[in-house]
């Protein structure tokens, strides 16, 4: 399994290059590309990075309006988060395999108006947990040596 960082600014200002697209990390596993969450930076971008799918951890515009006109590909979330954007479902707690990939969700606290989630990823032998802290990913590694950590900056 691979993690690319995409993006790790929330709703501040861009700084610098890398600091400059919304919240997302892409996991990559043999030929699945899933997406978790997808700011409004991200509205219209989605060519170069050809995601199988995309999950949501919760319906802020930096997390979630890069949906506005669509996806390419299916997208998922939990019942709470489905109901503000009206998109396909996730049951927390329960596994649901999305591109051969393994996500549970499991609910976080960020914000009483957007109720939110963090992921438990398994592919292959690698697991990781994911949930959201201020502007960035904070990622617990499991089986750490089955995963590789990458950032990236999205060209527009």
């Amino acid at each position: 399994m691979k993690l690319t960082f995409l993006g790790t600014r929330c709703e501040i200002e861009a700084r610098t290059r890398r600091h400059r697209m919304h919240s997302s990390m892409l996991v990559s596993y043999r030929s699945a590309r899933v997406m978790i969450d997808c700011g409004l930076d991200w509205l219209g971008k989605f060519k170069r990075l050809r995601p199988s799918a995309i999950v949501l951890t919760h319906a802020h515009p930096d997390h979630a309006w890069g949906l506005k006109n669509g996806a390419p590909c299916p997208v998922y979330a939990p019942e709470k988060i489905w109901q503000t954007l009206q998109i396909g479902s996730i049951k927390e707690r329960t596994p649901t395999k999305i591109s051969g990939i393994l996500f549970e969700a499991f609910p976080v606290e960020h914000s009483i108006l957007a109720p939110a989630v963090g992921y438990r990823v398994s592919a292959g032998h690698a697991r990781i947990s994911t949930r959201r802290i201020s502007s960035s990913f904070t990622i617990a590694r499991q089986r750490s040596k089955a995963c590789r950590f990458t950032s990236a900056t999205a060209q527009p």
